[in-house]
């Protein structure tokens, strides 16, 4: 029998302690983002802390059944989540960065960020959900991005026409998707976007956006290119040894999207935002790489484009990157990741602007299933896109406490 290392566990630390039901899931979350400036923006020495916790509940009959013995009633569940956020927001802003160098900066406060019914894919060909949703992460969402920390790279590409119900935002909506082991998935979204702002502001949070009146619908198919590789799927074997260690980066994938969004803002509201119609797509690959280097790696390049660019704030959208999984003896599970990405700005909206890019290198510690450490340096180029401020360097930590 093999055993393996930093195999997932079936529940949290919470699940057992409270000793909740097979058809209870309760989980809580905490990440924390401190970081500074080390060189260069318009306040070298500016540094912030920015923290989440998120609480999340899912019911159903099926959550701890293997898939193969389910019955109908057994793929459906009810999720609930709730998403506290707390820190200083303002770092980009005080270095001189169009974007947040945090993933996880938004308004502080409380939201709601889930509250839906879902039907599971399991062995089925189809899966479904209704209630307040995100786009993310059935859309605009490239599973190798996950390991990065600036927003730009750890984000729906960077995607940030106001009114998108894009995560802490939700707003009424339905997802649906059918599934083929040789065609792929294709999923299908719609979200009403008129309520978003007020389930927002429902708990105290200040959206700092305004009502948004519209929707947004999106379609996507992705599917695994080497279906046939079935050991990129598998955990990897130490050393021709009977152990093994869990695979930590993602299943190669191929992915294609488009997006049709309608939004009516009040103008008076809403300089250099951007209402309309906003039509765009999109694309990503992510592919695996065989180098003696590490124990398994992976490239990955995506990007969006525009094609109402008078209306996108950011018209344009690529990144890159590299992953790589136990590149230092006896540390099997850590990743180090290197990512590049480059935004446009609107000529319209932004007029005088052109880009602002970004190169990160960070290296995921292990610690354990419950505790993670994330050190991470950046460099942002050409901030705020007009040439007027110098490259930032700057460095951080992200932590992981997952219960």
């Amino acid at each position: 029998m093999l055993g393996v290392l930093g195999a997932p566990v079936e529940a949290g630390l919470l699940q057992p302690l409270l000793g909740l039901p097979d058809w209870v899931d309760f989980s809580i979350q905490f990440t924390s983002e401190p970081m500074g400036g080390i060189q260069g923006g318009l306040n070298p020495s500016a540094s912030s802390w920015f923290q989440n916790t998120v609480v999340g509940l899912s019911l159903g009959s099926g959550l701890n059944k293997p898939e193969k013995n389910w019955k109908e009633l057994d793929h459906w569940q009810v999720n609930l989540e709730l998403t506290n956020q707390a820190g200083n927001p303002n770092l980009n802003t005080e270095l001189g960065s169009a974007f947040p160098l945090q993933t996880l900066v938004n308004p502080v406060g409380t939201w709601i960020t889930a509250a839906s019914v879902e039907r599971n894919r399991g062995e089925s060909w189809w899966s479904a959900s209704a209630g307040l949703l995100s786009m993310d992460p059935d859309f605009l969402v490239t599973p190798a991005m996950n390991s990065y920390i600036n927003s730009t790279l750890n984000n729906t590409l960077n995607l940030l026409v106001v009114g998108l119900p894009i995560n802490p935002f939700v707003t009424p909506g339905v997802k649906v998707a059918a599934h083929s082991e040789t065609m792929g998935s294709l999923a299908y979204g719609y979200f009403h976007l008129d309520p978003e702002t007020s389930i927002a502001a429902s708990l105290g949070v200040n959206p700092e956006q305004p009502q948004v009146q519209g929707g947004v619908q999106a379609l996507q198919w992705s599917i695994n290119p080497l279906r046939s590789r079935q050991d990129l799927l598998e955990p990897i074997r130490l050393n021709n040894s009977h152990v093994t260690v869990e695979r930590m980066l993602p299943a190669p994938e191929a992915q294609l999207g488009s997006y049709l969004a309608s939004t009516k803002l009040p103008s008076a509201q809403t300089p250099g935002m951007g209402s309309g119609l906003n039509r765009g797509i999109y694309g990503s690959l992510t592919w695996p790489l065989d180098v003696p280097l590490g124990m398994d790696n992976r490239l990955w390049a995506a990007g969006s484009l525009s094609l109402d660019p008078d209306n996108n704030p950011f018209p344009t959208f690529l990144g890159g990157g590299w992953l790589s999984q136990g590149v230092l003896p006896n540390r099997p599970l850590d990743v180090l990741a290197l990512g590049v990405s480059r935004t446009s700005f609107s000529p319209t909206l932004s007029p005088g602007a052109t880009y602002e890019g970004v190169i990160e290198l960070n290296y995921s510690i292990h610690v354990s299933e419950t505790v993670q450490l994330q050190p991470v340096m950046q460099w942002i180029i050409n901030p705020g896109g007009e040439g007027q401020v110098q490259g930032i360097w700057a460095g951080g930590v992200q932590l992981n406490l997952n219960l």
